[in-house]
């Protein structure tokens, strides 16, 4: 919403003292990042974590500028691993169901135990995020596993849509998520609020969509 402000309305403002803006509880698209840091300077920083883990990655104002998307690299204390669905770690690159262990992880969900069982492996604790990881140890969270988009027999990340959709001049916010489809299984559809004054037909989503994505 900051970053959506007009120049009109943000040059009310001073806002030079202004040291450091934190992101976290949900994703923070690219281009949010962005547009956030050309308008207020360097100063936005952006970490992964959850209720059961504590604080896992962080991300500062230089990493959005050089390696856009990341959440960081892991804090110290904190063990990462990314898995498959054999429950093997996945290659540099490859996206895998982010498990942690550190000093903070929950003993289990109360009176859950089957909960408990389903998201520990080996001392360690999911909350069934999806990532990857760069040669350098940068994380990169792709999606919630439970998010993921099965059509027609393949894996799709409904996070990436929603950065890409996030780049037109006229989409303010949007949220991608699966539908049921009789042919394919499952289908997409996003949901999008536009910017004030804009507009744009589904066709023209669905254009910009298919121009750019895979």
């Amino acid at each position: 919403r900051m970053a959506g402000l007009s120049d009109e309305v943000r040059w009310r403002y001073d806002t030079s003292t202004l040291r450091w803006v934190m992101s976290g509880a949900a994703p923070l698209p690219i281009e949010t990042a962005r547009q956030f840091q050309d308008h207020f300077g360097p100063l936005l920083w952006n970490f992964y974590g959850a209720t059961e883990t504590g604080t896992v990655t962080l991300a500062g104002p230089r990493d959005h500028l050089t390696r856009p998307g990341t959440v960081g690299r892991a804090l110290r204390g904190n063990d990462v691993r990314l898995l498959d669905d054999a429950g093997h770690d996945v290659g540099i690159g490859e996206i895998g169901e982010l498990y942690v262990r550190n000093s903070m992880i929950i003993a289990g969900y109360h009176k859950n135990q089957d909960a408990t069982s389903k998201s520990m492996k080996d001392g360690f604790f999911s909350v069934g995020d999806l990532a990857r990881v760069d040669a350098d140890g940068f994380y990169y969270m792709e999606s919630r596993k439970h998010d993921m988009v099965i059509s027609g027999g393949v894996n799709i990340y409904p996070r990436e849509i929603e950065d890409h959709l996030h780049t037109h001049p006229a989409i303010l916010d949007v949220a991608v998520v699966g539908v049921p489809d009789p042919e394919w299984g499952e289908t997409l559809k996003a949901f999008v609020v536009l910017r004030p004054g804009h507009a744009l037909t589904a066709t023209e989503v669905a254009d910009y969509c298919r121009t750019h994505l895979a």
